[in-house]
């Protein structure tokens, strides 16, 4: 018996599987999103041919180029639009250029900034053929790129078939070509954002009508009530659908194609049977984070991404440790927080770093690392010397001392995104936060001198929030504007969260309907504040924040 058949018979293969995993756009250009490269690793694992497919940089790379600007320009012709020839022929003398200004400049920049404005400008050129589309951003979350056609199932299908809006058909039918001389036997396509909703699900029809392949969605955006509600997406977009942790299943579903394993038996499966009933296998939580196998990164042109210096993530848990904010949908979604082990983690970077020559920032995804967890990685990443930056989600609580965030700088912590949300204690209370506002000063200062960045999120109008919280708030902030970057949000009803099953308690309602269940979350009012209000408390703290600083006679005119 041959050494790969021995393998594939250990493996409980009867024939070699060749997969291809895929991001699709629209994301952000300038980092690798993490969950392919983990379902990757788990196949690669378990002697499965796979491989990484980021159908999103190949997106951006293909339209921000002279030859698409073009492109561009004959079918505007085409369609008898009118455009700005001179801004035209600006866009097509330096797109090249400002590429390469872009991929090498400081973020922040001078130079950045101005790279920056001309992609933005070229993406919103490529757009002008497509009547429903509008690309006109390349640093955000594209959410608004098909309007509101991704928030119903309706819109949302109509959309994958629209020759006429629908940017990504063409794109996607030259690759469909290249992917045909591959001989693959299974393709999945992770979904997840609301923004990348209508370019997956057009890839995956036209998969299902030009090739033989079998085709799988998931992906965080992907429930079990989408898909269950609106059974023909396993007739036109899939065979298979993986709802939840997808690390063993995908094995087990790669597997099956042609051990012909029992489907009932692969957690979180929708399938249809032999009598074309739709099937659901109900999920199973990933229990021990230390079996989950290293990414794998092949397939990866790390070149191509709109970066100098490549961003990997690495997963290290499930889950939030703290997990009660009540406007929160992590709690609720992960009965069970799982964490990899210091030395897992370690491990996995150190294999990164050298078999891929990856020298950028690693940041750690996770919604949020304990003090205690990071004391004993900060040891593991100095005991190992493993050089490294990176970046982590964080909570302000009075654990993260001045010697451990000093610990932490010298491991390699440069950025920590803390979810401070308010700077009142009240505020932060009613969001049941858990924790305590006079430690958050002293810790956003320790590391600030240290030389650590602090990015701290804060939630504006959050329900029940009085005018004197929301000053407390501002106040609180004016003590700490030169320690962090400010990155405010206006408050929304998460899907799943606390505050949507329990909507009157916060004085929310609720109005769902079909033509939102694919948006990102539902349409709601707030009984405790007019919209005028809210408004005008949002225009204000953006000022605070744009100014650096925030004068009484504005806050005065709210009461």
């Amino acid at each position: 018996m041959k050494i790969e058949n021995k393998i594939l018979y250990r493996f409980g293969l009867k024939k070699q599987i060749n997969c291809l995993l895929v991001s699709p756009p629209l994301q952000m250009p300038d980092f690798i999103y993490t969950a392919v490269p983990i379902l990757t690793g788990q196949l690669v694992s378990n002697a499965i041919k796979a491989k990484n497919f980021d159908l999103n940089i190949k997106f951006f790379k293909t339209v921000l180029s002279e030859e698409y600007i073009n492109k561009t320009i004959e079918l505007l012709k085409l369609k008898h639009i009118e455009y700005d020839k001179e801004k035209a022929d600006y866009l097509l003398n330096n797109i090249e250029s400002t590429v390469e200004k872009y991929k090498q400049s400081d973020y922040g920049s001078e130079d950045y900034l101005n790279a920056e404005q001309v992609l933005k400008s070229v993406l919103k050129f490529i757009s002008l053929p497509y009547p429903e589309f509008n690309l006109n951003t390349i640093d955000a979350d594209f959410g608004e790129a098909f309007g509101n056609n991704n928030r119903s199932y309706k819109n949302i299908k109509a959309m994958t078939f629209n020759t006429e809006s629908n940017i990504f058909i063409d794109f996607f039918e030259d690759v469909i070509k290249e992917i045909k001389k591959q001989k693959l036997d299974f393709i999945g396509i992770t979904i997840p954002f609301p923004a990348t909703i209508i370019p997956a699900l057009t890839f995956a029809r036209l998969l299902k009508e030009k090739t033989d392949i079998t085709v799988v969605l998931g992906g965080n955006f992907i429930t079990s009530s989408r898909i269950l509600n609106h059974p023909d997406i396993l007739d036109i977009y899939c065979d298979f659908v993986l709802i939840g942790d997808g690390e063993e299943s995908i094995v087990k579903l790669a597997k099956s194609l042609y051990n012909r394993e029992e489907r009932e038996k692969i957690p979180g499966l929708i399938y249809k049977n032999k009598k074309k009933e739709v099937c659901f296998n109900e999920p199973e939580l990933i229990t021990n984070m230390d079996n989950i196998a290293n990414i794998v990164l092949d397939g990866v042109n790390f070149e191509e991404y709109l970066s100098k210096n490549i961003n990997v993530n690495i997963m290290i848990s499930k889950g939030c440790y703290w997990g009660k904010c009540n406007f929160c949908s992590i709690g609720p979604k992960y009965k069970r927080y799982c964490i990899k082990s210091p030395q897992k983690v370690v491990r996995e970077i150190k294999e990164i770093k050298e078999k891929y020559n990856i020298n950028g920032l690693f940041q750690f995804q996770d919604d949020a690392l304990a003090p205690l967890y990071l004391d004993k990685l900060a040891d593991e990443i100095i005991k190992e010397k493993l050089n490294i930056n990176y970046y982590i989600f964080g909570r302000l609580e009075k654990e993260f001392t001045k010697d451990l965030l000093e610990k932490l700088h010298k491991s390699g912590l440069t950025t920590v995104f803390w979810g401070l949300e308010s700077g009142c204690q009240n505020t932060l209370n009613a969001m049941n936060k858990g924790i305590d506002i006079k430690y958050a000063e002293r810790i956003l200062k320790d590391a600030y001198d240290i030389g650590i960045c602090n990015s701290v999120g804060v939630i504006v109008n959050f329900p029940n929030e009085t005018i004197d919280d929301f000053n407390e708030t501002v106040n609180f902030l004016k003590k700490v504007k030169k320690y962090v970057i400010l990155l405010p949000g206006r408050y929304t009803v998460m899907r799943g969260s606390i505050m949507e099953k329990e909507s009157e308690r916060f004085g929310l309602k609720i109005f769902d309907s079909d033509e939102l269940e694919f948006n990102y979350c539902p349409d709601w009012q707030d009984t405790n504040i007019s919209d005028e209000e809210k408004s005008k408390r949002w225009d204000c703290f953006c000022e605070f924040v744009k100014n650096g600083d925030y004068t009484y006679n504005h806050i005065k005119e709210l009461n």
